[in-house]
């Protein structure tokens, strides 16, 4: 693995690429925002898109040597871009990837995987900002060095398996950065795979905000949750793999559901455990009545 995140070579024959630099248009017609990339296979770049900046206008190099990159998919909620390296160009292999299932609190994350002896730390997981729950959870991780990692880069576990994408600066403590869980790669290629775009997932059920006890307030006739038999007033413990313990962390597994893919939800029912298979659907366009019309005097 390199130490360096920035090689772009122009060869005869095309162009070598390992883990480039690339730049994201800002929406607002301006200058652009410079993120790193990793190579997740299949002649794929993942980076990080943040808020602000255009999924659809992205480049690697500068000025004439500029090559346009083709979004394969864009994540509105994670921000996570899969880009395809132009024709003629080869990526250095992906890593293996790990998981942060286990990471916790001062666990070391890296940014070089031969560089062990200058770990970056998690700080915690953050599902919520002020008093808006996150739609997903980030990893808060500090770093050591002089400089704030880029949007998009790659962090590793010891054995140099690939956890994390940097996601925005975290200005308020030393050199903080959001970083985004490898699992989201593997959530948005599902959707690539069998859609070809990111379709958030439905199953029927609603919790209080607010309530520190997840029970379910309801359960929409006919939906996945009804058909699976979760009943009003189960109290939700656990989707899929992951357990919930507040409505941030509900919010965080629903993401992880994809259409078509059985997952287990697990409730408490009363003081028995229920296992219910439920298979997800695209979130559904609910109607809503029509406005009335204006009141507008009739001529006479």
């Amino acid at each position: 693995m390199r130490s360096g995140w920035v090689v772009l070579q122009i060869l005869l024959s095309g162009f070598a690429v390992a883990a480039p630099h690339v730049s994201f248009a800002n929406e607002s017609g301006e200058g652009s925002q410079v993120a790193a990339t990793v190579a997740i296979g299949d002649g794929l770049l993942a980076s990080v898109a943040v808020v602000g900046t255009d999924f659809g206008k992205v480049w690697m190099g500068e000025g004439e040597h500029a090559v346009p990159l083709t979004l394969v998919m864009g994540d509105e909620v994670s921000r996570l871009a899969l880009l395809k390296v132009p024709e003629g160009g080869a990526l250095e292999e992906a890593p293996q990837r790990g998981s942060t299932t286990h990471l916790e609190a001062g666990d070391p994350v890296y940014l070089d995987p031969d560089d062990l002896e200058h770990p970056s730390r998690v700080v915690s997981w953050e599902n919520q900002y002020r008093d808006t729950v996150l739609p997903l959870s980030l990893m808060r991780v500090h770093h050591a060095g002089e400089r704030v990692p880029l949007p998009g880069t790659p962090l590793f576990d010891k054995a140099g398996r690939l956890v994390a994408l940097c996601h925005q600066a975290a200005p308020e403590f030393g050199l903080g950065t959001y970083a985004l869980p490898v699992e989201a790669i593997a959530r948005v290629e599902k959707d690539l795979k069998s859609s070809g775009k990111f379709v958030s997932s439905w199953i029927g059920i609603r919790l209080d905000v607010k309530h520190p006890v997840l029970s379910i307030r309801s359960v929409r006739p006919e939906s996945p949750a009804a058909m699976a038999g979760i009943l009003k007033g189960d109290i939700l413990l656990a989707v899929g793999e992951r357990e919930v313990q507040s409505y941030a962390d509900a919010v965080n597994s629903l993401y992880y559901l994809v259409n078509g893919e059985e997952a287990v939800l697990r409730v408490l029912r009363g003081t028995e455990p229920v296992e219910a298979k439920v298979v997800p659907v695209e979130t559904p366009v609910i109607p809503t009545p029509p406005l009335p019309l204006p009141l507008v005097p009739m001529p006479e």
